[in-house]
């Protein structure tokens, strides 16, 4: 059966014959326009379509070579967004994302792209580039979908076609001996800055809520300002997430629970306090004090959040019963938060860091309900 839909969608090379449908989700990466290239060589009469999922928390020159690739490909490039970039997504959702949770990716990527080429729903942002190379205006029906994952990824691969059935999927780069830099070379095209500063992605300015040591000691070397804003950001956040989270508290005793009329003042004083903040419309948060200043000392405490986790130093004592009846009880480390802030200190101080921490989300892998 899968022969015969393969067949269906590769036994097109004439002109004469309708063209099909292909679609390369295009990351700003080298090895998504490695796979375009190759889609377009090899199925030169069809209709392709870049497609371009923005998180609008990239370089600026991602964009520069999302354009020169479309207009050197000669293929549109289309351009979806949902409007929010990762910090305020959190900021709405009332999270602080990390290595364990995060749906940057399955709501800013995931999520608008399923809703379009599913259910056909547009997004409320939507942009074209090059739309003049379109051959047919339906692109989206009985399209075959490209990715532009190569053999270091192919841990994404069984997942990202699962996410996408029933559309047949192709991997470019696994199936076939592709070199991303001599895909380059040939249109001329200069590789995304952030290739040149050390990075192996082309995503979000060099910043991923799912990051390890390693990746954000790169960046605070490569792009100091970033890391500080990022930094200020990441300790804005949690002091927000915190307040919320002590707001909305049902677990406290009953007397020591905010009342439903004060409880919404309150998450109004917080919404006006860092909305403004988080969406660039002022250079910092209004004057906040935390709800907890004013509890009883109990519940005078401001939760952590942050982006990285670490290990930490106090042993959890941890007691279960194995198949044979047997109790049993081990030790463990939890993990803890691990703030900028601290890796920056520790950075700065000569300190030990674990350089081999990079982290990353890797995205469209985490499924999403229909």
């Amino acid at each position: 059966m899968q022969e015969a839909i393969t067949e269906k969608y590769t036994d097109h090379h004439t002109p004469n014959v309708e063209p099909i449908n292909r679609i390369i989700f295009f990351s700003g990466g080298k090895a998504s326009f490695a796979a375009a290239d190759w889609v377009k060589e090899t199925y030169p009469n069809d209709n392709i379509v870049l497609y371009f999922t923005d998180t609008h928390w990239e370089h600026p020159d991602l964009y520069r070579f999302n354009e020169e690739a479309s207009d050197k490909l000669q293929l549109p490039l289309l351009t979806h967004s949902c409007g929010l970039n990762p910090i305020q997504l959190m900021f709405e959702k009332k999270m602080v994302y990390n290595s364990m949770i995060g749906d940057c990716s399955k709501i800013l990527k995931m999520k608008v792209s399923r809703d379009f080429l599913k259910k056909g729903v547009k997004p409320a942002n939507e942009t074209w580039r090059n739309r003049e190379y379109l051959k047919k205006e339906d692109f989206t029906t009985d399209a075959v979908l490209y990715f532009g994952i190569g053999f270091d990824e192919m841990h994404r691969e069984s997942a990202i076609k699962k996410n996408w059935q029933p559309f047949l999927v192709e991997m470019p780069l696994i199936q076939n001996n592709i070199w991303k830099d001599e895909a380059l070379k040939k249109y001329n095209i200069r590789q995304p800055k952030l290739y040149d500063y050390g990075f192996s992605h082309n995503n979000c300015f060099g910043r991923c809520v799912k990051a390890g040591q390693g990746h954000y000691k790169l960046l605070k070397e490569q792009m100091p300002d970033v890391f500080r804003k990022l930094m200020e950001q990441e300790h804005h956040l949690k002091i927000c997430v915190s307040a919320y989270r002590y707001i909305m508290d049902d677990k406290v005793p009953e007397h020591d629970r905010i009342p439903e009329h004060v409880r919404e003042q309150m998450l109004q004083e917080l919404d006006d306090a860092y909305r403004d903040y988080f969406y660039d419309r002022a250079p910092r948060p209004k004057i906040y004090i935390h709800p907890s200043a004013s509890a009883n000392r109990h519940y005078a405490k401001i939760k952590q959040y942050s982006f990285m986790k670490k290990t930490g130093s106090v042993p959890e004592h941890v007691t279960f019963t194995t198949d044979d009846g047997e109790i049993e009880t081990h030790i463990r480390y939890p993990k803890q938060p691990y703030p900028l802030r601290d890796l920056n200190y520790e950075i700065e101080n000569d300190m030990q860091i674990d350089l081999f921490d990079i982290g990353g989300c890797g995205c469209f892998v985490e499924g999403i309900a229909e």
